[in-house]
């Protein structure tokens, strides 16, 4: 009796390991950092080899946006499977005030990534699912852009002729732009995307549905400002309400007359004078 009984424990003790082992491996997705110097000091680059991008993400523990980032993206074995390539640090921002302040940390979460000599390249504001994190990352990798340059090719994007589904992610990338506290090109974006009116509003009315309050504002004073409707939207209410308002905004979208674009007139020599 004895012997089986230290079997049974030795079994046990096996099976806990293996679980152990397993979950070790998907906890293991990502391996962060408390610091930008700690991460780079970790990094074992050959003699004049490119440094790896750095992502450094900020959050604080009573975020509920960073905790189901941290659960459900940073464990994801899609973002794990592209770890290796970047440098990986978290931030506690009420532990880490100064550091969130050279950043200019207005929202939570926020994930910047860094270039070789630290200087921002990108920036993702707010929860990312796993597969649109692959893709902030995998954009990084391929088209290291500082921050106004990617603002500069996103007015680009908005204004040709784009298939939809590249469009809604323009046009979200611009909403998300909006919905930070700082104004600076506002302006732009709002005038860009009036000359550009053409499958601007279904993506704003998707961008409406959004979990997050800022984009929600956003994305309907974007679309009262291009279309000057007389429609009633809060974006403080709670869920089923908003869905009502939204259905008389999505009513409004398919019934309203399409305009045509005016016949240009015919310029005569002599009125080109």
């Amino acid at each position: 009796m004895g012997g089986n009984r230290g079997t049974t424990r030795l079994s046990a003790f096996a099976a806990a390991a293996v679980i152990y082992a397993a979950l070790q491996a998907t906890a293991g997705a990502v391996e962060f950092e408390p610091t930008i110097e700690k991460a780079r000091a970790k990094e074992a680059a050959p003699e004049g080899e490119p440094k790896k991008l750095l992502v450094v993400t900020f959050g604080a523990d009573w975020c509920k946006w960073c905790r189901k980032l941290e659960a459900d993206t940073f464990m994801d074995e899609r973002v794990g499977a592209l770890s290796d390539k970047f440098l990986w640090v978290k931030v506690d921002v009420d532990e880490q005030k100064e550091l969130a302040a050279r950043f200019r940390v207005q929202g939570l979460p926020q994930t910047f990534v860094l270039d070789g000599d630290d200087r921002i390249i990108a920036v993702r504001p707010g929860y990312a699912a796993p597969e649109e994190f692959v893709k902030f990352l995998k954009d990084a990798l391929a088209n290291p852009q500082p921050p106004e340059d990617l603002f500069f090719n996103l007015l680009k994007r908005l204004q040709a002729d784009e298939a939809d589904e590249e469009r809604r992610e323009t046009v979200a990338q611009l909403v998300e732009h909006l919905a930070r506290p700082e104004r600076d090109g506002r302006d732009v974006i709002l005038l860009a995307m009036s000359q550009t009116k053409s499958g601007l509003l279904p993506p704003l009315i998707e961008l409406m549905e959004d979990d997050r309050l800022a984009v929600r504002a956003a994305a309907s004073g974007t679309f009262l400002k291009l279309t000057r409707a007389d429609l009633e939207f809060d974006p403080f209410a709670d869920k089923t309400q908003r869905e009502r308002q939204l259905d008389a905004w999505k009513k409004w979208l398919t019934s309203r007359p399409v305009s045509k674009p005016r016949p240009q007139k015919e310029t005569t020599p002599s009125e080109s004078k």
